[in-house]
């Protein structure tokens, strides 16, 4: 006749000390396994879902080290800010797209189609008409070079 190992049963205590060194990432549940003698692949993931920090949100308890969970908050805040990045961009981009539009609907020439030169030169035209009949030739030499580098110019001027 076959004898019968006897029935372990834990007390209350122990599952909790166990879940708490699992959670607090001493070890995982499969050394709490091993080290305590446990058998059984799913009696400590029992105790975890019963007796855990997470029990009563119905959540999964993710164990992290130092490390990673200093990179987790390093990686959101980089988000949350590139996200905030994106939209003042997204926002920058309509802003210059509407002044296009009222360039051209105030002054008649197709900016968006044009050389920016060439938009220069007839902006001229038209705005002088009044003055002069033609656009003197220092304001036409620096139109025709807004596109070459200067060479007098060490820095060259960028807008924001």
């Amino acid at each position: 006749m076959k004898q019968k190992k006897p029935r372990l049963i834990y007390s209350e205590a122990f599952k909790r000390s166990v879940v708490s060194d699992i959670e607090c990432g001493i070890m995982t549940a499969n050394q709490a396994a091993k080290y305590y003698g446990i058998h059984g692949g799913t009696t400590i993931y029992r105790w975890i879902s019963t007796y855990g920090m997470n029990a009563e949100k119905g959540k999964k308890v993710i164990i992290m080290c130092p490390q990673e969970e200093t990179e987790l908050m390093h990686l959101r805040k980089e988000l949350a800010l590139l996200k905030k990045q994106l939209e003042e961009a997204e926002l920058r981009a309509i802003a210059w797209e509407s002044m296009v539009e009222a360039v051209e609907e105030d002054l008649g020439i197709p900016v968006k189609k044009k050389p920016w030169s060439q938009a220069l030169l007839d902006a001229k035209k038209k705005l002088y008409t009044g003055i002069s009949d033609s656009v003197s030739e220092d304001s036409a030499k620096c139109s025709e070079s807004a596109g070459k580098p200067d060479t007098n110019v060490s820095r060259p001027i960028r807008r924001k």
